[in-house]
């Protein structure tokens, strides 16, 4: 589910908890404002006036706005909690609307917030209890609706220590029902996470056990199909070894590469079934074997004129080395596949002040646009995951020139420096 369907369903959720608060607090206001303005005509001794009454509808509309700001309580809570505070305390409105934000802050705010906020929600709960327990009857005091018997009776005013009990009975009530919410906010947050771990777990359960059977279906098919090559070549070169030196080395050098090959077969492999294992890791050729890997790719019968420069390759990231052997290797393989016979040039430069740079070039034997392929992708889209660049192109000579450069980080046991 995206973020707009989250909030959607939060929506379709919460909207009519907005209206029974609005409703509550539109009662609440109307109620304060009356009995208000009750009291101050019973203070001045007068009944109500044009004046007052515009002092007190004015004062109502106050009321209303704090009410729709009640809306958007989930988005500014202590704003909304600290801002009605402070209008309680200076006007003679009800606290509902500043204790219905206090819910949110409970929920939603960090432990310094909530403190600020309790405690303007606070005195203003105080305030607005003590203004209207200074009432003597029901139409000037809500707290005497609770206790007078008939309406309009004159009861007097309460006692100084009603204002701080109700005041303490009611912040304890409202912050017992922030504290849980906050609680039930933080269980289902947690019980979510847990969830997007079990659901990370499956589908890394489902990519291994997918790992597993690529694994299985290319040791089945390529492995069978290297070692009857390699035992074809072993059986070739035991018959021409006394009668054609040159076809007798021919067949031995297929062995040996058959060999070879069903030996990285098999650490491919293994890194496929096990990606996160360092051993494994560690076991991919680096920078260091490109050398060897030129002669090896010379003693196959590429015509290869190779310049290899490697300065402080045991400061090298290994994964940058990797990287790099990887790349000469796929140059190496293209050209080969793609232009047999014919020459190639390979440079490699590597040195912590430059970096890893490779270069190659060999005359192409296809026309026509130059269409990357498999190899020449997934080179590119190794060269990326390092933070390198690729470039491939083929000249006005039908050469393919491609040049790839590598960034140097220095392993982690390193000072950062070249030795």
């Amino acid at each position: 589910m995206d973020l707009g369907e989250q909030v959607k369903g939060w929506a379709r959720a919460t909207w009519w908890r907005s209206v029974l608060w609005s409703l509550a607090c539109l009662a609440s206001v109307s109620f304060a404002v009356d009995a208000g303005e009750t009291r101050a005509d019973r203070a001045a001794g007068r009944t109500p006036d044009a004046v007052s009454g515009d002092w007190w509808m004015l004062l109502w509309v106050l009321g209303l706005g704090l009410i729709i700001l009640l809306w958007w309580r989930r988005r500014w809570p202590w704003q909304i909690a600290i801002g009605s505070s402070v209008l309680i305390l200076l006007t003679p409105l009800d606290p509902l609307v500043a204790l219905a934000a206090l819910l949110q802050v409970w929920i939603r705010c960090s432990w310094r917030l909530v403190a600020v906020a309790t405690t303007f929600v606070a005195a203003a709960t105080f305030a607005a209890t003590w203004r209207d327990t200074r009432g003597i009857s029901s139409e000037g005091s809500f707290w005497w609706l609770w206790f007078s018997s008939e309406e309009g009776t004159v009861m007097g005013a309460f006692e100084w220590w009603a204002p701080v009990i109700i005041t303490v009975v009611v912040m304890a009530a409202f912050i017992g029902i922030g504290w849980l919410r906050r609680e039930l906010s933080r269980s289902r947050a947690s019980g979510e996470g847990h969830r997007v771990v079990a659901a990370e777990l499956s589908d890394e359960v489902a990519r291994q056990a997918e790992r597993e059977r690529i694994a299985r279906e290319v040791h089945d098919v390529i492995g069978h199909r290297l070692s009857l090559l390699s035992i074809h070549a072993g059986a070739l070169e035991a018959q021409t070894r006394d009668r054609d030196d040159r076809l007798a080395g021919s067949a031995s050098l297929v062995r040996e590469s058959a060999a070879q090959t069903s030996a990285d077969l098999r650490s491919l492999l293994e890194v496929l079934r096990r990606p996160d294992d360092p051993d494994l890791a560690e076991a991919v050729p680096g920078i260091d074997a490109i050398p060897a890997l030129v002669d090896e790719t010379v003693a196959h019968g590429m015509h290869l004129v190779a310049t290899v420069m490697i300065d402080g390759a045991s400061t090298l990231d290994p994964v940058l080395g990797q990287t790099a052997y990887r790349v000469v290797q796929e140059l190496l393989t293209n050209a080969r596949r793609h232009a047999p016979g014919s020459g190639v040039r390979l440079v490699v430069q590597a040195r912590p002040d430059l970096g890893v740079t490779i270069e190659a070039a060999n005359h192409r034997l296809e026309s026509g646009p130059l269409v990357k392929g498999n190899g020449l992708t997934g080179l590119d889209e190794r060269v990326a995951q390092v933070g390198g660049e690729a470039h491939v192109h083929v000249d006005d000579q039908g050469v393919l020139r491609t040049a790839v450069r590598l960034p140097w980080r220095f392993t982690a046991t390193t000072d950062g420096t070249a030795p």
